[in-house]
């Protein structure tokens, strides 16, 4: 047998029913392997996520190899497609926090190739041998946290004159607007019925909308309000019945709560826009990567910078050395909506509760690969001002290449069945969905 690498352990995920075989067939014929396989049978490529990846990862393995079937000759849906769609978006996030991508292979084979497979793991094991030393997990950090900067550019009077307008229009044919209303303490969400009302209506600096919109037009659809966060508001907005209701946001918010539709929280026909538009100064602080509406042309790719690896890993783990797991980003997160959570099981260390920042945002930053709108309501969120906003954008640029853009009502390349299955199935709240691994 070959030496394994020096940094650790081969963590392979094989498919029972081809490459698993294969990997018995070369143990069978004595073929040359490398030492410290950790060979792990699963029913099919696809049911690997994201979490058991960057698990391995940060339990210490030199590289992870997931091993399916050719596409096209899977037995199950042709999820490995799923899989290599959604390991392709995880190279990238790997790579933006300095972990080379090349410690993940994805491979696809048969049961009969048995020297493939030892060839395969040979090449593996000595690319890893080559390879600096990956990001070392920072701990989590102590202390209190900090002060949050200023949300930004406040609207302009003629952005405010504008809005109202459109939201009088609104409320003249008997609907309401969801916007924000500029009191003495600042800007609150509030419901406008009347045209007397509107004096108060502002575009206002950067407001997560789309996580109280969400809330408001479930609560529609469910009939009954659930839970406490803007309790009052949205008793207030229950009261309405039917009542038209259009919500004032921004164009991430608006990509934000056309994802949720596509997780079915809430009908379609239920969503109304009163489009609230960003100055360049809001574009600049928000360094908004796609400031057009949904259903405009997409901007071109941004290019990406040339920092080495090493680099980068030493900003994120500096990065990561001040994370105090206060978990208030995906408590922000306005498409984070499934009932239970991969990042609550304290027996998943590197990614639950008490484990390492770097397993916990990369694998958060997969949960919603495919549903982040890119509103950076996290990041605004986080005590510490951690740049999350960077590890959703290299996700969303790897999910370009598949020609996916979240809010554009296209099929996604991790989720297909569950995009055709909300465009097909009963308008009516589901709260399961499968993001990574969730």
């Amino acid at each position: 047998m070959t030496q394994a690498s020096s940094q650790g352990y081969i963590c392979a995920f094989a498919c029972r029913w081809c490459s698993l075989l294969g990997a018995e067939r070369a143990g069978r014929d004595r073929l040359e392997l490398p030492a410290g396989i950790r060979l792990i049978p699963v029913s099919c490529a696809g049911s690997v996520s994201a979490d058991h990846v960057i698990q391995a990862l940060t339990n210490g393995a030199a590289g992870v190899a997931v091993l399916g079937c050719h596409l096209g000759g899977c037995r199950h849906n042709d999820a490995n497609r799923d899989a290599h769609a959604r390991l392709d978006a995880l190279g990238a996030l790997l790579e933006t926090v300095g972990i080379d991508r090349r410690r993940l292979l994805v491979s696809w084979g048969t049961a009969h190739e048995a020297e493939q497979y030892a060839k395969l793991m040979r090449d593996f094991a000595a690319l890893l041998g080559s390879l600096p030393p990956g990001l070392e997990p920072a701990p989590a950090a102590d202390g209190t946290p900090e002060k949050n900067p200023p949300a930004g550019p406040d609207s302009a009077p003629e952005e405010d004159a504008a809005l109202r307008d459109q939201a009088a229009e609104a409320v003249r044919d008997g609907g309401a607007v969801l916007g924000l209303r500029r009191t003495d303490m600042g800007v609150v969400p509030a419901l406008f019925r009347a045209e007397e009302e509107l004096t108060d209506l502002t575009a206002g600096p950067k407001w997560p909308m789309a996580k109280l919109a969400g809330l408001l037009l479930r609560d529609r659809a469910l009939g009954e309000v659930q839970g406490v966060e803007f309790r009052a508001l949205r008793e207030e907005a229950a009261a309405l019945g039917d009542v038209p209701l259009r919500v004032a946001c921004r164009a991430c918010d608006a990509r934000a709560l056309r994802e949720l539709v596509a997780l079915r929280q809430f009908p379609e026909e239920t969503l109304s826009i009163l489009p609230v538009p960003c100055s360049d100064a809001r574009k600049e602080a928000c360094d908004c990567p796609r400031p057009q509406w949904p259903g405009e042309e997409l901007p071109p790719e941004p290019e990406t910078s040339g920092d080495d690896l090493a680099a980068k890993a030493e900003f994120w783990r500096e990065q990561f050395s001040r994370c105090v797991q206060c978990h208030w980003c995906r408590e922000a997160c306005p498409v984070c909506v499934c009932p239970s959570c991969s990042l609550d099981n304290p027996s998943l260390t590197p990614l639950g509760p008490q484990g390492s920042p770097l397993g916990y945002h990369l694998s958060r930053a997969m949960h919603v690969a495919d549903a982040c709108a890119l509103c950076g309501a996290c990041q605004d969120a986080c005590p510490r001002h951690l740049p999350l906003l960077k590890l959703h954008q290299a996700a969303a640029r790897a999910l370009r290449t598949w020609r996916y853009a979240s809010g554009e009502k296209r099929l996604s390349p991790l989720r297909a069945e569950r995009c055709i299955a909300a465009a097909s199935g009963p308008a009516v709240p589901q709260w399961k969905h499968n993001l990574g691994g969730k």
